[in-house]
């Protein structure tokens, strides 16, 4: 087992253990960068040496507001080297939770995209290369020492409701972690892996620390929508996504066939019907050999080629996608977790995996299910605190034992299920119970052009839908039939209307009569992170969106009744 229990020793430990002149890799302008284990090393001891220089004291907060590459993560180790705190902030986050965050953190250091270090108290401010000159010149007379319960971080959940929540997470909790997902997911210093999700987001930070722990080559796409070419230039073989990801790429496959010629067309729509529909456990056939060599080989090509497993989390995922990449040949393994456990709580991995599961209990950690259903969680991995709310952590933990706030169920072979939000399963006023995830994620696949759905059923004689397009994809839609006027012209068009109908009139025939989406509404504005409707993890807001468009729900409803 890794010789390491504080992130400081994580940092001596991968500089000791390996020696990789690629270790971490980013484009700066349109130059390639590297660090070795040992240059990220030297920058976060001097970043750490520069922030005692400039007044950082043991305990303080610094906020991390930067885009993702090594930088950043030179930023979190080295003010948690130094003893302070980190809170990391999303990059298009809404200036009311930013302003709240920084204030209820009480953020004493600020380091911004422009890679700039601002004093809150003072305004004054000091680049990232000055800070790093100034820590290598003062850097003797400092020794840095941490221990396993000291706070590391103040991470702030999105949530669906409300202000932010600070998640207390210390530097126990997030090695448990690191240590737990080296037993499942043992790695070589041959690996290559790709990172484009947020490292403000628990997920991808503490897998990159796992990384970081097992010697692999990293690389930073340097915007996301630049994926697609990354994976083509670097050739990973793996790498970590969330589900609104897999379903772009899924999406853009699916165009390429559309736009294919007759032949390509028909081939491609049989093989793509094909892994969305196969039972991923029996065996080929003939047909799948043929499609494996001249269809899902190009899938997989586009995924760099290299490819042995992707690591998916932070929502849910559809079970058709899940068997979808799963028969082009694409090891997928969804797993499960929450920002309050550091965040794996369970995982599928090679040496143990369960279609349409979240994987079995990751090492150290008990899963229970409670009398109504509820997961909850106890071990090492669980959070101290909601940060300056102690009422709202009682809620939350009791006798060790935290509570998800999802429905599961574990089998007999330790798999976990995920079959619900506790919060999020309706009621209708027929008294049938609707689960809202599956239709919702249904509608996304099927409709093409939309960023997210809410379906509405609470309490109410129907199911009904909000449908919120995805403005960056119109234009292709528009293409698609033929229409020459403005976005909201085509979302209020009878062509679209009606293909919008035909779609929800196929996912209904596989739903109960009380789930069936009898209306619904296409949103004619557009919603964003920016604007606090979506989480940074892509999940939108329900409650916050149901009042925003109470006037087109309740219209919804007001026309017609249904038994």
């Amino acid at each position: 087992m890794e010789n390491f229990f504080t992130l400081s020793e994580l940092i001596s430990f991968q500089a000791a253990n390996f020696n990789n002149p690629r270790a971490l890799n980013f484009k700066d302008g349109n130059e390639l960068r590297s660090f070795s284990n040992q240059e990220f090393q030297e920058k976060i001891f001097h970043f750490a040496c520069g922030l005692r220089e400039i007044g950082l004291q043991k305990g303080d907060t610094l906020a991390n507001h930067s885009y993702q590459n090594p930088i950043w993560l030179i930023v979190d180790l080295g003010t948690i080297l130094a003893g302070a705190t980190t809170v990391p902030i999303f990059e298009n986050i809404s200036q009311e939770h930013l302003d709240y965050e920084i204030s209820d953190a009480q953020v004493k250091f600020i380091f911004s995209k422009k890679r700039e270090i601002e004093i809150v108290k003072t305004k004054k401010i000091i680049s990232f290369e000055d800070l790093i000159s100034l820590g290598a010149k003062s850097g003797q007379k400092y020794n840095f020492t941490s221990n396993p319960e000291d706070l590391a971080t103040i991470i702030y959940t999105s949530g669906s409701t409300g202000k932010p929540k600070g998640v207390e997470l210390t530097h126990h909790n997030l090695v448990s972690q690191i240590k737990a997902t080296a037993q499942f997911f043992p790695l070589s210093c041959e690996d290559i892996t790709l990172s484009f999700l947020p490292l403000a987001h628990i997920f991808e930070r503490m897998v990159m620390m796992f990384y970081i722990s097992q010697g692999v080559s990293v690389y930073f796409a340097d915007d996301i929508k630049n994926v697609g070419g990354c994976l083509r230039e670097i050739h990973p073989t793996l790498m970590t996504a969330v589900p609104r990801v897999l379903e772009k790429v899924f999406g853009k496959i699916k165009d390429g066939i559309e736009s294919a010629n007759p032949l390509k067309k028909f081939l491609g729509r049989k093989a793509l019907q094909r892994a969305l529909t196969k039972n991923t456990e029996a065996p080929k056939n003939f047909a799948d050999k043929i499609f494996d060599l001249i269809i899902y080989k190009k899938f997989r090509t586009a995924l760099g080629g290299n490819m042995r497993m992707i690591i998916c989390g932070g929502a849910a995922l559809s079970a058709d996608m899940e068997r979808f990449y799963s028969n082009i040949g694409v090891n997928l393994f969804c797993g499960y977790g929450m920002t309050e456990s550091s965040p794996v709580l369970s995982v599928n991995c090679p040496a143990a995996h369960k279609f349409g599961t979240v994987g079995k209990v990751f090492p150290e950690i008990e899963l229970k299910i409670a009398k109504d259903g509820e997961l909850l969680a106890r071990g090492p991995n669980i959070m101290r605190g909601y940060h300056n709310q102690p009422q709202k952590t009682a809620e939350v933990i009791c006798d060790g034992w935290l509570a998800t706030g999802d429905l599961a169920t574990i089998d007999s072979e330790g798999f976990v299920k995920i079959v619900g939000r506790k919060k999020e399963l309706f009621k209708n006023s027929n008294g049938k119970y609707i689960s809202p995830v599956p239709t919702e994620q249904k509608l996304v696949q099927e409709l093409g052009f939309l960023l997210g759905a809410i379906v509405i059923a609470e309490a109410r004689q129907f199911t009904s839908a909000l449908l919120f397009p995805e403005f960056e994809n119109l234009k292709k839609f528009k293409e698609k039939f033929s229409f020459s006027g403005g976005d909201e012209e085509f979302l209020a068009s009878e062509i679209l209307q009606k293909f919008a109908a035909e779609k929800v009139a196929y996912i209904n025939l596989k739903l109960d009569h009380w789930e069936q989406v009898q209306k619904f509404c296409i949103v004619m504005e557009s919603i964003s992170i920016e604007s606090g409707e979506i989480t940074p993890s892509m999940k939108l807001k329900r409650n916050l969106l149901e009042e925003k468009y109470k006037r087109e729900i309740d219209g919804m409803y007001a026309e017609k009744s249904f038994e």
